[in-house]
């Protein structure tokens, strides 16, 4: 009898398991249009978390919620496009990555908050790969109406210094890169700022018939950019690639008045070509990502970083309020960097062959990095 009883037992919790097993199974297969966690999707996003950018080919963890909404059995290819499109589309900071440069925008109808000049993009690639001041000066020029091309001007134009170091009382001394273009835009190089494109413009204006004014207003207030955007003139300025933030490499002190001169790595030009204050953002022709938005107040702490270096071309007889606030600034040498990333800098004599830094170009944005640099690429 107690064998008998042992059995049923038995039996009756082999069903019950087997029971459990069936429903779980079968409520299972009612959810198979859903994503599993961890499931991955490959796509260009901006990261709010980290700030940064990702690059178009990372693939990205995405939450159940995300996978659900983006992915199931039933949704085709087109629909899934469409919903990439919306979330990027959703992006507020900066444009997100694309793999295609925008080079042409189409004029839209602005409100009274926005301005938007349309202009033609020139890319500084593969001729000029630390070129882009200039290549920003091609594009002004163009739309100006010259026929200027970007090779022309870097060749018979643009001020031009190796540096011409010299060493004195431990220091070391070099021409400005606020007068001249420290390197060869053809290969490898600093850079300048508004004092080199300045002089260029005056140079081939005055080769080129006139007709043109070619203003300093270095040191402006960021409103006053926008002010002449306002006016239909369009303003080169410079920044940092990708308004990234920008990095002490070096320090000498100026061959003609002795000044300290701070250099930072990102440093980059472009000509900025609208504003949309409603939705904080500004639009630049850029000569090595195309016609790009990007935050307005993360540009203007960018600009401002970069010594409010800033160019316009004015046609002859144009009014232009004298409302403005200019302060030129073009000769400072006090970078506008946070404190907290200002250090003292070892200077070491070095001989010009150690002058330059390589360009090598990357899938995404070819910029210096100071962790890559060795002591023969330093200056």
């Amino acid at each position: 009898m107690n064998e008998l009883i042992t059995r049923l037992a038995v039996i009756t919790v082999c069903v019950i398991v087997l029971a459990a097993a069936v429903i779980f199974i079968v409520a299972g297969g009612r959810d198979n249009g859903s994503v599993p966690d961890g499931a991955s999707l490959s796509e260009s996003f901006y990261s709010e978390e980290t700030d940064d950018v990702l690059p178009a080919n990372i693939s990205v963890p995405l939450s159940e919620s995300t996978s659900a909404a983006v992915s199931s059995a039933d949704v085709s290819d087109s629909e899934t496009a469409s919903v990439s499109e919306a979330d990027s589309s959703a992006e507020t900071d900066v444009t997100s990555v694309s793999r295609t440069i925008i080079t042409s925008r189409v004029r839209k109808e602005y409100d009274s908050n926005s301005v938007y000049i349309d202009m033609e993009n020139i890319l500084q690639l593969p001729e000029l790969p630390v070129g882009c001041e200039i290549t920003a000066l091609t594009i002004l020029l163009r739309h100006c109406g010259f026929d200027a091309d970007k090779t022309d001007l870097a060749k018979n134009y643009l001020p031009i210094s190796w540096g011409n170091a010299r060493y004195e009382d431990g220091k070391t001394y070099k021409d400005s890169f606020f007068d001249y273009f420290i390197g060869d835009p053809f290969s490898r190089g600093y850079g300048c700022f508004a004092g080199a494109i300045e002089k260029a413009a005056n140079s081939y204006i005055a080769d080129h018939g006139g007709g043109f004014t070619v203003k300093n207003i270095s040191g402006s207030h960021p409103d006053v950019l926008y002010d002449y955007l306002a006016d239909d003139i369009p303003v080169l300025c410079w920044a940092t690639d990708g308004m990234i933030e920008p990095e002490f490499y070096e320090t000498w002190y100026d061959n003609a008045t002795g000044e300290q001169l701070d250099w930072y790595l990102n440093e980059h030009c472009f000509v900025l070509a609208g504003f949309n204050m409603s939705a904080d953002l500004v639009t630049l022709n850029d000569p090595m990502k195309g016609i790009i938005d990007y935050n307005i107040n993360r540009f203007e702490t960018r600009y401002d970083q970069m010594h409010r270096q800033a160019i316009v071309i004015i046609p002859d007889g144009t009014r232009v309020p004298e409302t403005r606030s200019e302060t030129p600034e073009t000769q400072t040498s006090e970078t506008q960097v946070p404190e907290a990333q200002i250090s003292e800098p070892d200077i070491t004599e070095t001989s010009e062959d150690d002058f330059w830094h390589d360009y090598t170009e990357t899938e995404s944005d070819p910029v210096w990095d100071a962790e890559e640099l060795t002591e023969v690429d330093q200056y």
